[in-house]
């Protein structure tokens, strides 16, 4: 759908929607906000040697949302548009996002061999929530939205959980990618009922293009739809408020995913539809000097895979951590560990497909320095996370990682991005011949409201990364096996 279409229906959704809150409550609260983030990356990455190639640069971009809708007792309706420029992306980028910005957008630009200062502006979001008040708890969604995954039944109100739902549970399967500098939405529509201390959710929609892909407003390219991709979830969440265990916060899923579009190439990736049944249970509680943590998700997968031959799929993955936050220490010193499980194919040669397919999600949250995915893929994870100021968050971690089968690929992206295009890459450089694929340590640094005024607030993020390629990062990037990454982010809000 154009971009013209999609605010002529905007605006006449709202203005409906507006009517309705006003007739049946007599007023209704505004909503206005605003957000810029302008990130400078630096990214000096893993190098193969091949000619023209640049494995050392950076490039600065600028992500600007502004947004405007409405609560009431009865309708909720939002709006966002969302402006996204580049400067100085790479034309010759080995790897990294400034590579892949670079390869889904340089022939859009003004000189399609030079696209390296390139902008766009879409709809973000776009829609009207209906909450009939014959049914309390009942709400439905249509338009275009954000989706997150493990998140259908809201935050908790336990601080721990609150944090480790949404940084180790939400995403994972599907999300917006909103880090990425585009960042991705969903078409459809989302029925929620909550009955205390229970939600159900159950969704249908279309992803948009997005993510590294500038033009999300458009679904269409080459012939192939966004809307050819076709996701269905139905959620059942147990919210941590519940009187059965008290700060146990768990949900049960099915996820299906059909993408239905006819592209070529992709390594084995290709045509999938895809179910999935799985879940999650956190819990927290204090003892000692400290609270403890530990979670658990899991999902098991089966459908059919690629076509010509179509290939039955099975696989499976799981997550298990744990952790514990010491309350008076200096600093709250909050020091986790984990792992992680995703299948991989061990006979690419047979008709079954075992590799986990991981939809859809933000990628970014589990690895943090995109050079992973959850395919093929298992690793060990220590994290510490440090609060030295209440404006200021601290957080390290280390993974160590390793596909899953030698013979399966190495893969790398974050769902579908643009129409025309799989999304997914794959690595075979080292096939059958080792399974030792990095270590990555890494530093964030949030510091939220370094200013305020008026309810304007200003925010700075540092993050720091190294990787040390093993065997298989060394088969595919000869020359240099190590990747350094640095970005600083300015965030203003309103």
């Amino acid at each position: 759908m154009k971009r013209w279409t999609w605010l002529a229906l905007v605006g006449f959704l709202v203005w409906v929607s507006g009517a309705l809150a006003y007739t049946v409550e007599g007023k209704i609260k505004a909503r206005l906000d605003f957000k810029e983030e302008i990130r400078y990356e630096y990214w000096e990455t893993f190098d193969s040697g091949a000619a023209g190639k640049d494995e050392d640069y950076s490039f600065v971009s600028s992500k600007m949302r502004f947004g405007a809708g409405f609560t009431s007792s009865v309708v909720d309706a939002y709006a966002q548009l969302h402006w996204t420029q580049f400067f100085n992306l790479p034309d010759d980028g080995q790897f990294g996002l400034g590579a892949l910005y670079y390869q889904f957008n340089g022939a859009f630009g003004t000189d399609p061999n030079k696209a390296t200062d390139i902008g766009y502006g879409a709809i973000s979001q776009a829609w009207v929530r209906v909450k009939p008040p014959m049914v309390p708890g009942l709400s439905v969604k249509l338009g275009r939205f954000f989706y997150l995954s493990g998140l259908e039944g809201g935050l908790p109100k336990n601080g721990t959980l609150k944090w480790v739902k949404k940084v180790r549970v939400s995403q994972r399967m599907i999300g917006p990618f909103d880090w990425s500098r585009v960042g991705r939405a969903f078409d459809g529509g989302v029925l929620s009922y909550d009955f205390n201390p229970w939600n159900l959710t159950i969704s249908y929609m279309h992803p948009t293009p997005g993510g590294f892909y500038l033009r999300r407003d458009d679904p269409e390219m080459n012939g192939e739809s966004t809307h050819d991709i076709d996701i269905i979830t139905a959620v059942l969440s147990l919210k941590d408020t519940n009187p059965y265990i008290p700060n146990l916060d768990a949900q049960v899923f099915y996820y299906y995913y059909n993408d239905e579009r006819k592209l070529a190439g992709g390594d084995g990736l290709g045509d999938c539809e895809v179910n999935m049944i799985g879940g999650h249970l956190i819990y927290a509680y204090d003892i000692g000097p400290g609270t403890a943590d530990f979670l658990l998700w899991g999902g098991y997968q089966w459908g059919v895979w690629g076509r010509n031959p179509t290939l039955d799929h099975d696989a499976y993955a799981i997550a298990i951590e744990a952790g514990y936050k010491f309350k008076n220490l200096p600093w709250q010193p909050w020091f986790r560990v984990g792992y992680f499980y995703g299948t991989g194919d061990d006979d690419p040669n047979d008709g079954d497909h075992e590799t986990f397919f991981m939809m859809i999600p933000t990628l970014r949250i589990y690895s943090l320095t995109p050079s992973y995915t959850f395919m093929n893929t298992n690793y060990w994870m220590a994290q510490v996370i440090l609060k030295p100021h209440k404006k200021v968050v601290v957080r390290s971690d280390v993974h160590f990682v390793d596909l899953t089968e030698k013979e399966d690929y190495w893969y790398l992206g974050s769902g579908m991005m643009r129409p025309d295009v799989l999304s997914y890459a794959t690595k075979g450089a080292h096939l059958g011949k080792s399974d030792d694929l990095l270590t990555m340590w890494d530093l964030s640094v949030f510091i939220k409201d370094i200013y305020q005024y008026n309810g304007v607030k200003v925010g700075l993020d540092f993050y720091l990364s190294h990787i040390w390629g093993d065997d298989v990062v060394e088969d595919n990037y000869a020359k240099d096996e190590d990747l350094t990454f640095f970005y600083a982010e300015l965030r203003f809000t309103f």
